[in-house]
């Protein structure tokens, strides 16, 4: 703009230079004489055709990219719901999944202890029946984070609070055979890197994390991640630190009163490393920050505009189990499909809910769960674009996924 300014200003300047001149010129005495009209024979110039420009050739599309449409595009509005959900179903029984399949066909299922009886054989075997007539791989996944929580058996390397206090070279071969482990069960998804920064001794999640040292944390889990095995995904839990509280979040919704800053220059460090690192699922935590806002994270729309945003997370983002919530004690997170719909509005992906065998044997909460969802769609509390956005990352997730 400042460039078209001085244009116009010089342009004007010649201008005025111009008149001033002609100005100065004294009128001839001479009367004007008007010249004869001279009349031109234009010759039509030889009109010489150009050859035709070939258009540009169009980038060559994404197959991938190309299924993940054609496979949306041919699903109704509940079948794109229940593409975001991630149950249980108890048992070893493969007919059970498939029947809750054809009822609800969820992304696929949190393996339990009741589905991991035996050697890696027979879960092998399970999961690689509950696969059959599958067009995208199921999301089958396990917590095997290492001591205390391994529910995979065999596991016998040490846990995060032990590695944290050794070598990354150990953290390296304790992870890698970790991951060689769920993938011999055959399992795909792991949440099993914990991210979180230990606030002490006292801390619920204290047995399970690292270090208190966020710089500690931050390179043992980009260690952790780097140990990768082939078709199976890790997880980054939990978001955005649960170090920030000392309660058990399974039993009350505790929460932080560090700021947003606070936050960067310690929780967020691992996270931030853990991403960087690849991270293909980010798992979210119900603990609240009223600094950044009022609502546990995993229903924080804020929260999640960080992960994404800020942090430059683009991947899955799944919560943790929903159910937690509901045994907070807060009337507001009552309802199973009134916090299902909040979390998916906040911006999750994945919404993952176990549901108890004994208290509901029919798991007819599902049911309840999507029609919740199918309403809030329908109402316009969830854009239907933000549904396909969502099945879309899913679904990429899915197809690299390994099947037994």
């Amino acid at each position: 703009m400042e460039k078209s300014r001085t244009r116009k200003a010089s342009v004007g300047v010649s201008l005025l230079a111009i008149v001033a001149l002609t100005s100065c010129v004294l009128p001839s005495s001479e009367p004007v004489v008007v010249p004869e009209p001279v009349v031109l024979e234009l010759v039509p110039a030889e009109v010489v055709e150009e050859a035709p420009v070939s258009p540009e050739p169009e980038a060559s599309s994404d197959p991938l990219q190309e299924r993940i449409d054609e496979a949306i595009a041919g699903m109704d509005l509940r079948t794109q719901l229940a593409g975001l959900m991630v149950v249980t179903v108890a048992g070893m029984d493969p007919a059970r999944h498939r029947e809750f399949l054809d009822r609800i066909p969820a992304a696929g299922f949190l393996l339990t202890g009741s589905n991991l009886v035996g050697d890696t054989f027979a879960i092998r075997d399970l999961i690689g029946a509950i696969h059959q007539g599958q067009d995208f791989p199921l999301v089958m996944a396990v917590d095997q984070e290492g001591s205390p929580v391994a529910r995979i058996s065999g596991d016998q390397f040490p846990g995060a609070r032990v590695l944290g206090a050794t070598s990354v070279e150990a953290t390296a071969e304790a992870f890698l055979a970790r991951q060689q482990l769920v993938d011999r069960a055959g399992a795909n998804v792991n949440f099993g890197i914990v991210a979180d920064v230990s606030g002490g001794p006292g801390a619920y999640i204290h047995s399970r994390s690292f270090s208190m040292d966020p710089i500690v944390v931050a390179k043992h889990v980009g260690v952790a991640l780097g140990a990768n095995v082939d078709e199976v995904a890790q997880t980054l839990k939990h978001f955005p630190g649960h170090g920030m509280v000392f309660a058990d979040s399974h039993r009350t919704i505790a929460s932080s009163d560090l700021s947003y800053d606070q936050w960067l220059q310690t929780h967020a460090l691992p996270f931030i490393a853990g991403i960087d690192s690849g991270a293909e699922l980010l798992m979210t935590a119900h603990i609240r920050v009223p600094a950044i806002s009022k609502d546990p994270a995993t229903l924080s729309d804020d929260w999640l505009r960080i992960a994404r945003e800020e942090l430059g997370f683009e991947g899955v983002i799944i919560t943790d189990d929903l159910r937690m919530l509901q045994a907070s004690g807060e009337a507001a997170y009552s309802d199973p499909g009134t916090v299902a719909v909040a979390a998916l509005a906040a911006g999750n992906d994945l919404l993952l809910m176990a549901v108890d065998p004994g208290v509901d044997p029919d798991l007819s909460t599902y049911d309840d769960v999507l029609s919740a969802l199918e309403q809030a769609v329908q109402e316009g509390v969830v854009s239907e674009e933000q549904v396909r956005a969502s099945l879309a990352r899913v679904l990429t997730l899915r197809e690299r996924l390994g099947t037994p």
